[in-house]
């Protein structure tokens, strides 16, 4: 799915998830259209997608439920350290006054599964199930740590860079390549005004049997002097948290 469809999928298995706790027996195209704010025609275009991959069931009467796949992804997240990472974003969105987020990787994108807003927060916007580029936000580049320069230039061989992200977001798979050198050699992924002007971005990766699996980062006002020393401390006592917490299961 592109990025769009991606969100509106999300927004419809929303709809659809929401419906079946509130006890009801499903919902048509219709109501997911009226729910959702999106085109019927949009509706039954994405709805025979999600269905065709398992996400969405369609029964008899024309009603849509949550699909196994839904279920099996939701358990497969359901894992303690997503559970614990609500402590984490909290206590990152408390002392760093920044907004806090885990993000995992749908292609050349990034999805926020959990975050946490502080109250100073520069971005209102953060919201579970957002889809940002992953090769120009700190969360994206985190995701690709262990990617090398083939890897890099694979994933992202169709992207169009040119207006995507702030004034300081790579154009080239060359850039990005350059840019997680930089950021792999400091220890930190730091993404500063790369897809908002006036916002900062920083973080590291979660892992699971040595594999990159996720993302935890923080998103802030632009500071002439980067990251701070407390920040870089959080996020890497955090980051390493998480990743123990995936080790044990």
């Amino acid at each position: 799915m592109a990025s769009s469809s991606l969100t509106q999928g999300l927004a419809l298995l929303a709809a659809a998830v929401e419906q079946e706790r509130s006890a009801r027996p499903g919902v048509t195209a219709s109501r997911l259209a009226e729910y959702t704010g999106i085109e019927r025609s949009r509706v039954s275009r994405l709805s025979r997608e999600l269905s065709e991959r398992r996400l969405l069931e369609r029964d008899g009467d024309a009603l849509f439920t949550a699909g196994a796949e839904f279920f099996r992804t939701a358990a497969a997240l359901n894992v303690s350290w997503l559970r614990e990472s609500r402590v984490a974003l909290r206590s990152l969105a408390s002392a760093l006054g920044m907004n806090a987020f885990i993000t995992v990787a749908e292609g050349v994108r990034g999805v926020v599964l959990r975050h946490e807003t502080a109250a100073e927060g520069p971005d209102r916007s953060l919201r579970d199930g957002l889809v940002t580029p992953i090769w120009c936000t700190g969360a994206g580049r985190a995701l690709l740590w262990d990617h090398g320069r083939a890897d890099i230039e694979t994933l992202l061989r169709d992207v169009q860079f040119v207006g995507v992200g702030g004034p300081t977001a790579p154009r080239s798979a060359d850039e990005v390549e350059r840019m997680q050198e930089r950021d792999r050699a400091a220890g930190l992924i730091s993404a500063r005004e790369e897809y908002d002007q006036g916002v900062d971005e920083f973080a590291l990766p979660i892992r699971h049997g040595g594999a990159v699996i996720a993302s935890i980062a923080v998103r802030g006002r632009h500071t002439a002097k980067g990251p701070s020393r407390r920040t870089r401390m959080l996020l890497e006592q955090f980051s390493q948290q998480l990743s123990d917490i995936a080790e044990r299961g």
